[in-house]
């Protein structure tokens, strides 16, 4: 295993094992993974992508955004325009926004089960000013995904986009549903995991 890699995997259980254990230490571990990720890029900076480092840029913005309780909805949007930039990207490599019924339908009908999920939950829970954004960040990160699927199944494409969009679904249950220890844990390793991906993908490590 690289030693890239041992570190990355280090960081990420240090800032997994504060958030756990110590809040005050997590606010600096949470960062220091794709901090680290910046690093290896301009290691190379003449084959750092533009549209990854705004993507990333945005995933790191919105990091620090949910340190704070009051910095949910802004988080939520830095992270909705990561997700922007990372469809921007991949339909570039692809040439453009083309896709078949099949794998229209199957995103598709996802999304609509994860939003209509988490709308019934919010309703009942009388949290209606997240409804409209909760369905707005579900469909881009649906899109997310469905430009990640014209790539190989088990591309760090796909396999990237479909971790960042576990990882989502993971953190508004943990907020609007049943918060956990280990929901917590799996946000954060899910999260990373898409993350150091899709950098490869990218071809930014």
């Amino acid at each position: 295993m690289e030693i890239r890699l041992l570190i990355f995997i280090a960081l990420v259980s240090a800032a997994i094992l504060t958030k756990l254990t110590w809040q005050k230490g997590y606010r600096v571990f949470k960062l220091l993974p794709l901090l680290f990720i910046f690093a290896l890029a301009f290691l190379r900076p003449q084959n750092v992508d533009t549209l990854w480092l705004a993507a990333i840029s945005f995933g790191l913005a919105g990091d620090a955004l949910l340190l704070s309780e009051k910095g949910f909805v802004p988080g939520l949007a830095s992270f909705l325009l990561g997700h922007v930039f990372y469809i921007l990207a991949f339909a570039r490599e692809t040439g453009g926004f083309f896709y078949t019924p099949p794998l229209l339908l199957g995103v598709g009908s996802v999304v609509i089960g994860v939003s209509s999920y988490f709308v019934r939950h919010l309703l009942q829970s009388r949290q209606k000013k997240y409804i409209v954004p909760v369905i707005i960040y579900t469909f881009v990160s649906g899109l997310f995904v469905l430009n990640a699927f014209r790539f190989p199944f088990f591309s760090y494409a796909v396999c990237g986009a479909v971790c960042f969009g576990l990882s989502d679904f993971l953190l508004a249950f943990n907020k609007f549903i049943r918060p956990s220890w280990y929901v917590q844990a799996a946000v954060s390793l899910t999260y990373y995991g898409a993350q150091w991906m899709l950098a490869l993908h990218f071809r930014s490590l």
